[in-house]
């Protein structure tokens, strides 16, 4: 099971080395607010809105990818879908195959597998 939104956080926030009052300050949030969303269950339904996510994720110093996953753990669409400014049908079919549950666990790692290798060939040619 992939972790909560706010175990997330909570690990992000100790690897830039914040204490939950610098983070609230930096994002310009109540440091009880912090304190709440870092308890807070996988169930929880007091998540944060987009804005107030991304204020974090810069004041934590995240990376697109690690920013995205703090999206998504709350809940929110990736920035790196919102980019695209409109559905991309290729999207469609990778979520239809990783959605499918007569998929096994090995095909679905072998799909993603595929996936990352095709990708890195534009990836890296930045």
């Amino acid at each position: 099971m992939p972790p909560s939104f706010g175990q997330l956080l909570r690990s992000f926030r100790i690897r830039a080395g914040l204490s939950q009052n610098l983070l609230a300050r930096r994002a310009e949030i109540d440091p009880a607010y912090v304190n709440r969303l870092e308890r807070a269950d996988q169930n929880s339904t007091n998540l944060p809105r987009r804005p107030v996510v991304l204020r974090m994720a810069t004041a934590l110093g995240l990376g697109p990818a690690d920013a995205d996953r703090l999206l998504v753990a709350c809940g929110l669409c990736p920035q790196a879908i919102t980019r695209l400014g409109t559905w991309e049908p290729a999207l469609g079919h990778v979520a239809g195959v990783l959605a499918d549950t007569t998929l096994s666990d090995d095909d679905r790692a072998e799909f993603r597998e595929l996936i990352r290798i095709a990708a890195s060939r534009w990836v890296a040619s930045r």
